[in-house]
């Protein structure tokens, strides 16, 4: 099994789901004869954040080079990025990764594809909604991406931060978010509902909201497993 890397910090609560999903997911399949080599390189958020509120791509893109040049000298075998909002520089970079990188947002549409869902609302920080990353590529596969209005944009993205980025869930945003997701679903027809932020499904889950759910971090996961078991 290859040496897995993760880009982490980003934010902390996320990083901590991938680490011990993957885990979680070796174990099972291997019949727990197997703990994964995982390598985490955490970065600084607050740089991210502010890279990305200044519309500083290039800025976003060399610390993503840094942290993966990171994991390939600490002999990561391949690498993800533990989050979405990052895959927005994604085009910009990715001929330059030092090391092989998984893509949340390809795996994603992958898994959309094989399921067949058709009319996905997608949810996600105001950075990667408002960069059209899920809207361009559901409908480069001709899948009608649902993204929610300015406003709404607004309140899901304060609802992220700061308290899911660092695994604080309280109730009533739980409440906001799933009332708001079944507004949605009841207007435009929503068969699924993408989770485009690694912190959203720590608030909502399979059972909160009346469609699937397309859990963008599981899927990773998956993704990452399948990869690093690949001879």
């Amino acid at each position: 099994m290859k040496k897995i890397g993760l880009v982490g910090g980003i934010g902390p609560a996320s990083t901590v789901e991938y680490y011990l999903g993957i885990i979680k997911k070796c174990r099972i399949e291997q019949r727990g004869n197997v703990y994964p080599e995982i390598v985490i390189d955490s970065v600084n958020m607050l740089q991210h954040d502010k890279a990305l509120a200044e519309n500083d791509y290039d800025k976003l893109a060399q610390y993503l080079l840094r942290s993966l040049s990171n994991l390939k000298a600490a002999g990561a075998e391949l690498a993800a990025i533990t989050a979405n909002t990052e895959h927005i520089v994604w085009n910009m970079v990715h001929s330059k990764f030092p090391l092989p990188v998984i893509s949340i947002v390809e795996a994603t549409i992958r898994e959309i594809k094989r399921k067949g869902f058709k009319n996905v609302l997608v949810f996600g920080t105001m950075f990667t909604l408002k960069s059209r990353l899920y809207e361009n590529a559901l409908n480069n596969q001709g899948i009608t991406a649902i993204i929610p209005s300015g406003n709404d944009i607004s309140t899901i993205d304060s609802l992220i931060y700061p308290n899911m980025e660092n695994g604080i869930i309280i109730p009533a945003d739980k409440q906001k978010l799933v009332k708001m997701a079944e507004k949605y679903i009841s207007e435009k027809n929503a068969d699924s509902i993408l989770l485009g932020c690694t912190e959203l499904p720590l608030a909502i889950t399979y059972c909160d909201v009346s469609v699937p759910i397309l859990n963008t971090t599981e899927i990773h996961i998956n993704e990452i497993y399948r990869k690093a078991t690949q001879v």
